[in-house]
Protein backbone atom coordinates (compact mmCIF):
# COMPACT_ATOMS: atom_id res chain seq x y z
CA UNK A 1 0.00 0.00 0.00
CA UNK A 2 1.49 3.71 -0.73
CA UNK A 3 2.47 6.13 1.57
CA UNK A 4 1.64 9.71 0.60
CA UNK A 5 2.93 13.13 1.26
CA UNK A 6 0.19 15.18 3.29
CA UNK A 7 -0.53 17.96 1.74
CA UNK A 8 -3.40 20.38 2.31
CA UNK A 9 -5.93 19.11 -0.83
CA UNK A 10 -5.69 16.33 1.76
CA UNK A 11 -8.18 18.23 4.06
CA UNK A 12 -11.17 17.06 3.36
CA UNK A 13 -10.23 13.52 3.41
CA UNK A 14 -9.40 14.25 7.17
CA UNK A 15 -11.89 16.31 8.24
CA UNK A 16 -14.20 13.62 7.14
CA UNK A 17 -12.84 11.21 9.31
CA UNK A 18 -12.53 13.41 12.22
CA UNK A 19 -16.24 13.74 11.96
CA UNK A 20 -16.66 10.37 11.53
CA UNK A 21 -15.32 9.76 15.20
CA UNK A 22 -13.80 12.77 16.59
CA UNK A 23 -10.37 12.77 18.16
CA UNK A 24 -9.91 12.03 21.32
CA UNK A 25 -6.55 13.75 21.70
CA UNK A 26 -5.06 16.73 20.15
CA UNK A 27 -2.22 15.21 17.89
CA UNK A 28 -3.85 13.36 15.13
CA UNK A 29 -6.08 16.30 14.34
CA UNK A 30 -5.71 17.62 10.39
CA UNK A 31 -4.50 21.22 11.89
CA UNK A 32 -1.52 20.08 14.20
CA UNK A 33 -0.43 17.39 11.41
CA UNK A 34 -0.36 20.06 8.81
CA UNK A 35 1.55 23.14 10.44
CA UNK A 36 3.94 20.50 12.18
CA UNK A 37 4.75 18.93 8.85
CA UNK A 38 8.11 20.12 7.83
CA UNK A 39 9.21 19.09 11.52
CA UNK A 40 7.45 15.74 11.60
CA UNK A 41 7.39 14.71 7.73
CA UNK A 42 4.22 12.88 7.98
CA UNK A 43 3.01 10.60 5.67
CA UNK A 44 -0.18 8.31 5.44
CA UNK A 45 -2.28 5.55 3.70
CA UNK A 46 -6.20 4.49 4.14
CA UNK A 47 -6.33 0.99 5.53
CA UNK A 48 -9.01 -0.47 7.36
CA UNK A 49 -11.39 2.37 6.98
CA UNK A 50 -9.43 4.51 8.38
CA UNK A 51 -6.28 7.08 7.20
CA UNK A 52 -2.96 5.80 8.81
CA UNK A 53 -0.11 8.35 10.17
CA UNK A 54 3.45 8.23 10.02
CA UNK A 55 5.63 10.62 11.55
CA UNK A 56 9.22 11.04 10.02
CA UNK A 57 10.85 13.32 12.23
CA UNK A 58 14.11 14.98 11.76
CA UNK A 59 16.70 13.71 13.77
CA UNK A 60 14.48 11.19 15.52
CA UNK A 61 12.99 7.00 14.50
CA UNK A 62 9.40 7.41 12.96
CA UNK A 63 6.56 6.42 14.53
CA UNK A 64 2.65 6.23 13.89
CA UNK A 65 -0.04 8.11 15.15
CA UNK A 66 -3.79 6.81 16.44
CA UNK A 67 -5.79 6.19 13.15
CA UNK A 68 -7.91 9.06 11.81
CA UNK A 69 -11.82 7.55 11.18
CA UNK A 70 -14.49 4.91 12.23
CA UNK A 71 -12.86 1.95 11.01
CA UNK A 72 -11.39 -0.70 12.29
CA UNK A 73 -8.53 0.68 14.28
CA UNK A 74 -6.49 -2.26 15.97
CA UNK A 75 -6.60 -3.19 12.62
CA UNK A 76 -5.19 0.10 11.02
CA UNK A 77 -2.69 -0.25 13.50
CA UNK A 78 -1.78 -3.54 12.96
CA UNK A 79 -0.97 -2.40 9.87
CA UNK A 80 0.79 0.53 11.06
CA UNK A 81 3.10 -1.75 13.29
CA UNK A 82 3.81 -3.91 10.04
CA UNK A 83 5.13 -0.91 8.09
CA UNK A 84 7.32 0.91 10.45
CA UNK A 85 8.86 -2.44 11.59
CA UNK A 86 9.90 -2.43 7.41
CA UNK A 87 11.37 1.25 7.90
CA UNK A 88 12.85 1.18 11.91
CA UNK A 89 14.48 -1.19 14.15
CA UNK A 90 12.18 0.03 16.94
CA UNK A 91 8.47 0.46 15.58
CA UNK A 92 6.09 2.41 17.81
CA UNK A 93 3.07 4.00 17.86
CA UNK A 94 2.59 6.96 19.91
CA UNK A 95 -0.12 9.52 21.46
CA UNK A 96 -2.72 6.55 21.63
CA UNK A 97 -5.51 7.57 23.81
CA UNK A 98 -5.72 5.23 26.94
CA UNK A 99 -9.54 4.05 25.51
CA UNK A 100 -7.42 2.76 22.59
CA UNK A 101 -4.29 1.69 24.52
CA UNK A 102 -5.87 -0.46 26.47
CA UNK A 103 -8.43 -1.70 23.63
CA UNK A 104 -4.97 -3.56 22.24
CA UNK A 105 -4.05 -5.00 25.41
CA UNK A 106 -7.54 -6.82 25.65
CA UNK A 107 -7.32 -7.68 22.31
CA UNK A 108 -4.14 -9.78 23.06
CA UNK A 109 -1.80 -7.86 20.78
CA UNK A 110 1.93 -8.44 21.78
CA UNK A 111 3.27 -4.90 22.57
CA UNK A 112 4.02 -3.20 25.87
CA UNK A 113 1.88 -0.12 26.96
CA UNK A 114 4.04 2.56 28.40
CA UNK A 115 2.43 6.10 29.87
CA UNK A 116 3.63 8.67 28.16
CA UNK A 117 3.00 11.21 30.78
CA UNK A 118 4.77 14.04 28.90
CA UNK A 119 2.31 14.27 26.05
CA UNK A 120 -0.64 13.86 28.11
CA UNK A 121 -3.43 16.75 26.99
CA UNK A 122 -4.38 19.47 29.50
CA UNK A 123 -8.45 19.33 29.15
CA UNK A 124 -10.29 22.38 30.69
CA UNK A 125 -14.12 23.48 31.55
CA UNK A 126 -14.90 26.03 29.36
CA UNK A 127 -17.19 27.88 32.19
CA UNK A 128 -14.71 27.68 34.25
CA UNK A 129 -12.22 29.22 32.02
CA UNK A 130 -14.49 31.88 30.82
CA UNK A 131 -15.55 33.20 34.39
CA UNK A 132 -12.36 32.53 36.54
CA UNK A 133 -14.80 31.33 39.35
CA UNK A 134 -14.07 29.72 42.62
CA UNK A 135 -11.98 28.81 44.99
CA UNK A 136 -9.87 26.77 42.62
CA UNK A 137 -9.12 30.15 40.25
CA UNK A 138 -8.88 32.60 42.57
CA UNK A 139 -5.14 33.61 41.85
CA UNK A 140 -5.81 33.34 38.24
CA UNK A 141 -8.86 36.02 39.23
CA UNK A 142 -6.09 38.34 40.69
CA UNK A 143 -3.70 38.67 37.95
CA UNK A 144 -7.00 39.14 35.08
CA UNK A 145 -8.54 42.13 38.03
CA UNK A 146 -5.25 43.14 38.11
CA UNK A 147 -4.67 43.24 34.44
CA UNK A 148 -8.07 44.65 33.90
CA UNK A 149 -7.37 47.27 35.92
CA UNK A 150 -4.19 48.12 34.54
CA UNK A 151 -4.25 48.26 31.44
CA UNK A 152 -6.53 50.08 28.61
CA UNK A 153 -6.99 47.22 25.99
CA UNK A 154 -9.30 45.95 23.58
CA UNK A 155 -10.03 42.44 22.17
CA UNK A 156 -9.50 42.02 18.08
CA UNK A 157 -10.79 38.90 16.38
CA UNK A 158 -7.71 37.66 14.42
CA UNK A 159 -7.99 38.92 10.57
CA UNK A 160 -5.39 38.65 7.81
CA UNK A 161 -4.22 42.15 8.43
CA UNK A 162 -3.26 41.46 11.70
CA UNK A 163 -0.03 39.07 10.67
CA UNK A 164 2.43 41.35 10.74
CA UNK A 165 1.58 42.30 14.33
CA UNK A 166 0.83 38.25 15.39
CA UNK A 167 4.20 37.42 13.92
CA UNK A 168 6.23 40.24 16.12
CA UNK A 169 4.65 38.92 19.25
CA UNK A 170 5.42 35.39 18.36
CA UNK A 171 9.80 36.31 17.37
CA UNK A 172 9.32 38.21 20.79
CA UNK A 173 8.04 35.16 22.56
CA UNK A 174 10.44 32.56 21.07
CA UNK A 175 13.41 35.44 21.47
CA UNK A 176 12.26 35.21 25.75
CA UNK A 177 12.33 31.03 25.45
CA UNK A 178 15.92 31.01 23.93
CA UNK A 179 18.49 29.43 26.32
CA UNK A 180 15.48 28.04 28.58
CA UNK A 181 14.51 24.39 28.36
CA UNK A 182 12.71 24.18 24.58
CA UNK A 183 14.99 22.66 22.02
CA UNK A 184 16.10 25.60 19.83
CA UNK A 185 15.15 23.24 16.50
CA UNK A 186 11.78 22.88 18.40
CA UNK A 187 11.57 26.54 18.46
CA UNK A 188 12.51 27.18 15.35
CA UNK A 189 9.72 24.75 13.64
CA UNK A 190 7.25 26.25 16.39
CA UNK A 191 7.80 29.90 14.39
CA UNK A 192 7.00 28.16 11.51
CA UNK A 193 4.16 26.19 12.61
CA UNK A 194 2.44 29.45 13.72
CA UNK A 195 3.15 31.05 10.07
CA UNK A 196 1.36 27.90 8.51
CA UNK A 197 -1.34 28.39 11.24
CA UNK A 198 -2.14 32.49 10.30
CA UNK A 199 -1.44 31.64 6.36
CA UNK A 200 -3.80 29.13 6.04
CA UNK A 201 -6.53 30.30 9.34
CA UNK A 202 -9.25 30.11 6.73
CA UNK A 203 -8.77 27.00 4.86
CA UNK A 204 -7.98 25.35 8.65
CA UNK A 205 -11.14 26.70 10.11
CA UNK A 206 -9.26 28.71 12.82
CA UNK A 207 -10.83 31.25 14.88
CA UNK A 208 -8.54 33.58 16.80
CA UNK A 209 -8.25 36.41 19.02
CA UNK A 210 -5.53 39.20 19.60
CA UNK A 211 -5.36 41.98 22.84
CA UNK A 212 -3.97 44.94 22.02
CA UNK A 213 -2.95 47.33 24.51
CA UNK A 214 -1.90 51.29 23.84
CA UNK A 215 -1.86 50.63 20.51
CA UNK A 216 0.20 47.09 20.51
CA UNK A 217 -1.20 43.87 19.63
CA UNK A 218 0.90 41.98 22.80
CA UNK A 219 -1.14 38.49 22.84
CA UNK A 220 -3.00 36.32 20.48
CA UNK A 221 -5.01 32.91 20.00
CA UNK A 222 -5.92 30.33 18.23
CA UNK A 223 -7.93 26.97 18.15
CA UNK A 224 -11.06 25.17 16.29
CA UNK A 225 -14.48 22.68 17.38
CA UNK A 226 -13.04 19.51 16.89
CA UNK A 227 -15.55 17.53 18.58
CA UNK A 228 -19.75 18.54 19.51
CA UNK A 229 -18.24 19.68 22.95
CA UNK A 230 -14.57 20.15 22.45
CA UNK A 231 -12.31 22.72 21.37
CA UNK A 232 -8.48 22.70 20.51
CA UNK A 233 -6.25 25.77 21.32
CA UNK A 234 -3.49 25.60 18.78
CA UNK A 235 -1.02 28.14 19.87
CA UNK A 236 -1.00 31.19 22.38
CA UNK A 237 1.85 33.77 22.85
CA UNK A 238 2.17 36.73 24.78
CA UNK A 239 3.65 38.87 26.36
CA UNK A 240 4.86 37.29 29.62
CA UNK A 241 5.73 40.78 31.09
CA UNK A 242 3.00 41.83 31.40
CA UNK A 243 0.78 40.48 34.70
CA UNK A 244 -2.47 38.98 33.87
CA UNK A 245 -2.49 38.94 29.97
CA UNK A 246 -2.22 35.31 29.19
CA UNK A 247 -5.23 34.61 31.96
CA UNK A 248 -7.02 37.29 30.08
CA UNK A 249 -6.00 36.06 26.53
CA UNK A 250 -7.58 32.31 27.64
CA UNK A 251 -11.22 33.77 29.02
CA UNK A 252 -11.87 36.29 26.68
CA UNK A 253 -11.46 33.57 23.43
CA UNK A 254 -13.43 31.22 25.23
CA UNK A 255 -15.52 33.87 25.96
CA UNK A 256 -15.65 35.04 22.57
CA UNK A 257 -15.87 31.63 20.58
CA UNK A 258 -16.05 28.75 22.40
CA UNK A 259 -19.07 29.83 25.04
CA UNK A 260 -20.97 26.95 24.27
CA UNK A 261 -18.64 24.29 24.49
CA UNK A 262 -18.36 21.87 27.28
CA UNK A 263 -14.43 21.66 27.42
CA UNK A 264 -11.13 23.43 26.19
CA UNK A 265 -8.13 21.24 25.09
CA UNK A 266 -5.00 23.18 25.38
CA UNK A 267 -2.43 20.34 23.86
CA UNK A 268 0.80 18.61 26.42
CA UNK A 269 3.28 19.99 28.48
CA UNK A 270 6.61 18.16 26.51
CA UNK A 271 7.42 17.85 29.66
CA UNK A 272 8.72 21.53 30.07
CA UNK A 273 8.67 22.70 33.48
CA UNK A 274 7.47 26.17 32.86
CA UNK A 275 4.80 24.47 30.62
CA UNK A 276 3.96 22.05 33.09
CA UNK A 277 3.55 25.12 35.76
CA UNK A 278 1.55 27.07 33.68
CA UNK A 279 -0.88 24.37 32.60
CA UNK A 280 -1.67 23.09 35.90
CA UNK A 281 -2.18 26.44 37.34
CA UNK A 282 -5.00 26.74 34.95
CA UNK A 283 -6.52 23.98 36.92
CA UNK A 284 -7.63 21.50 34.04
CA UNK A 285 -10.56 19.43 34.92
CA UNK A 286 -9.06 16.38 33.63
CA UNK A 287 -6.35 14.65 31.73
CA UNK A 288 -6.20 13.05 28.29
CA UNK A 289 -3.80 10.37 28.96
CA UNK A 290 -1.73 8.71 26.06
CA UNK A 291 0.57 5.57 25.49
CA UNK A 292 3.28 4.46 23.55
CA UNK A 293 2.82 0.76 22.29
CA UNK A 294 5.80 -1.39 21.07
CA UNK A 295 6.39 -4.86 20.52
CA UNK A 296 7.00 -6.24 23.91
Amino acid sequence: MTFKTLTLEDRALFRAGEKARPPATSDAVFTNIFIWRSYYRPIWAEAHGCLCLIFQPREAEPFGLPPVGAGDRLAAMDFLMRELSSRTAAPSLRQIPADLAEMAVQAGRPWQSVHDRDNDDYVYASRQLITLGGRRMHQKKNHYNFFVSHNQFECLPITRDLTPDLLAVEESWVAAKEGQNMPSSRLRYEIESVHELLRHMDDLEQSGLAIRISGKIEGFTMGELISPDTALVHVEKANHDIRGLFVALTSHFCREFFSETTYVNREQDLGLPGLRHSKESLKPDHMRRKYILSPA
